[in-house]
């Protein structure tokens, strides 16, 4: 014990304050008891961290001990609101702002959680006085650099809690801004928008240095004036919102309450979204030319696929795909996250017409399942191969069946809609265990001429790509193993066998004992297209005992 103190007491204060700066403020203040060189480092650290959720500790553990001096202003029992949590929190920030001698803030973070009460608490607890506005008002927060603001509950996902931004003089100086179920009110909202959209508009406006937005479960109507109509209303919500120039990542999750967030972001370079593919922010259609961020070079997206898609989505969600993401020409860094792969297949009849090049993408990982369509499967990861053309490190993840009944974060169904979805799931895995129940009796066969000329790899098969032939040279495939004659191990043998440059593959193939893999396959696949040595990853994998071998 002595050595780690003397460790620790060897860090210059930079280094110290450093560490400070993530604890959360109660534990930031305690450190300060340590001795009289820590006395005055917590006010030094340059960020200030509020969460709800140690206060709920705190509680729990002087109700347990039912210690009077520390309940007879706490009514623990009577915070089903979040009114003490309220209280006790911003009282620490007052506190760690307003302290004699204490630095200019450059990050603030702040948590609200509820697992019980839902998002009714956390607002009532950021409405609690002296409330986030007197925090943000104080001089040592006016320069403030970050602002991450989250409230969770386990039951909801918005919240009507409003920040109004005139109260918000820290915003010339912001440079992120995170913000996660939760709204800036009059006149900017943000998140959770339950105002117009020229309360958001103003706030980007009045953020000239902002380099970082990410916005999660926000919306822009209150789901208690939507009704019946819900669907009327919702795709009429559709709105461009102009950022600065200065915006350079943007990140979007769960934005369902609106038809659509279009952005004019020409200086993004980064972006992440997740939602509905008909809901991407960057469309011809909607964002202006000069709007694009034609300088887009990493991008993470996750489409998720509503229960009943609208009429436009129906026939072509290939269509909408590829005219989505093929403005980013400059893309280095691609990850694809589908519901079913097969919905960005582009056919050869259609490939001139919607298939766009990526020469600077380096980086590409698709994820999703194929379902019943196996062909179907080969033409997208074709269309890929095909427009990637310097491609140097390929990932794909792949799954026999994805849960197309799954309804995304923050959509509330009626309990007859779920009880339908239900009985759709379960009659499609029963035809997926009589389909699996059909085959069982191919299932091991490990005959490498049935992999040859394989009709579902047609699309694969009949072309050449030129990343293949002189960049492809790192891969790596994670799926569960079937039989020999899988899909997966299909797509393994043709990509061995035709990437020239290949230096490094990796298979996962699942839970399964070393010899069941199909790594010793590689190997002579790989010497029997005349092409260079590779390097097997992943050969001594550790699997758990199959219950017959304890």
């Amino acid at each position: 014990m002595a050595a780690a103190d003397r460790l620790l007491s060897a860090l210059p204060d930079s280094v110290l304050r450093r560490v400070i700066s993530f604890l959360p403020v109660g534990d930031a203040a305690g450190t300060s008891a340590l001795s009289g060189r820590w006395r005055a480092l917590w006010l030094q650290a340059d960020a200030v961290n509020l969460d709800t959720r140690l206060f709920l500790e705190f509680l729990s553990i002087h109700m347990n001990a039912q210690d009077p001096t520390q309940l007879h202003q706490c009514h623990w029992d009577d915070d089903s609101d979040g009114r003490v949590a309220g209280r006790l929190l911003f009282r620490d920030a007052m506190a760690a702002v307003t302290a004699a001698g204490r630095r200019p803030v450059r990050k603030l973070t702040v948590r609200v959680s509820s697992t019980t009460n839902g998002m009714d608490y956390c607002e009532k607890a950021m409405r609690e006085p002296p409330g986030l506005d007197a925090v943000l008002a104080a001089p040592a927060t006016r320069r403030l650099e970050e602002l991450r603001l989250g409230l969770y509950a386990d039951f909801d996902c918005t919240c009507g809690y409003e920040l109004p931004t005139r109260r918000l003089p820290c915003a010339a100086s912001l440079r992120v801004l995170k913000l996660t179920g939760c709204a800036l009110g009059p006149p900017t909202p943000l998140a959770s928008c339950h105002s117009p959209l020229a309360n958001l508009q103003a706030v980007l406006d009045a953020a000239p240095n902002l380099a970082t937005l990410f916005l999660e479960n926000f919306s822009f109507t209150a789901e208690e004036e939507l009704g019946r109509d819900w669907y009327a209303v919702m795709r009429k919500r559709r709105f461009l919102l102009r950022c600065p120039a200065s915006l350079a990542a943007v990140t979007l999750l769960h934005y369902h309450g609106t038809d659509g967030l279009d952005l004019d972001a020409p200086g993004d370079r980064f972006l992440r979204y997740k939602g509905y593919l008909e809901h991407f922010p960057f469309t011809s259609a909607a964002t202006p030319p000069s709007g694009m961020p034609v300088n887009l070079q990493h991008a993470e997206l996750r489409f998720c696929r509503r229960c009943c898609n609208p009429p436009s989505m129906k026939a072509r969600p290939h269509a909408k795909f590829w005219e989505s993401i093929g403005s980013f020409g400059h893309l280095r860094f691609l990850k694809l996250k589908l519901l079913d792969i097969n919905d960005i297949a582009v056919h050869p009849e259609q490939e001139a017409t919607l298939l766009k090049e990526f020469p600077d993408l380096k980086f590409l990982e698709l994820k999703g399942s194929y379902e019943n369509d196996k062909r179907g499967a080969a033409v997208a990861i074709a269309n890929f191969l095909r427009c990637c053309l310097a491609l140097q490190e390929l990932r794909l993840k792949l799954k026999i069946h994805g849960d197309l009944y799954a309804s995304p974060k923050g959509i509330r169904l009626s309990e007859g809609r779920e009880a339908q979805l239900d009985l759709e799931k379960s009659t499609e895995l029963l035809k997926r265990l009589k389909s699996k129940m059909g085959t069982a009796e191919c299932n091991g066969v490990d005959d490498d001429d049935r992999l040859c000329n394989d009709v579902d790899l047609s699309a694969l098969q009949a072309s050449s790509f030129p990343c293949l032939e002189s960049h492809l040279w790192k891969i790596r495939l994670k799926f569960d193993l079937e039989d020999f004659n899988c899909f997966e191990v299909k797509i393994a043998k043709f990509l061995v066998e035709n990437a020239v440059m290949l230096e490094e593959m990796q298979v996962r193939d699942g839970d399964q004992r070393v010899h069941d893999h199909i790594h010793r396959k590689l190997a002579l696949w790989r010497a029997n297209s005349s092409n260079s040595k590779i390097d097997i990853v992943g050969e001594k994998v550790k699997t758990r005992r199959r219950w017959w071998e304890t």
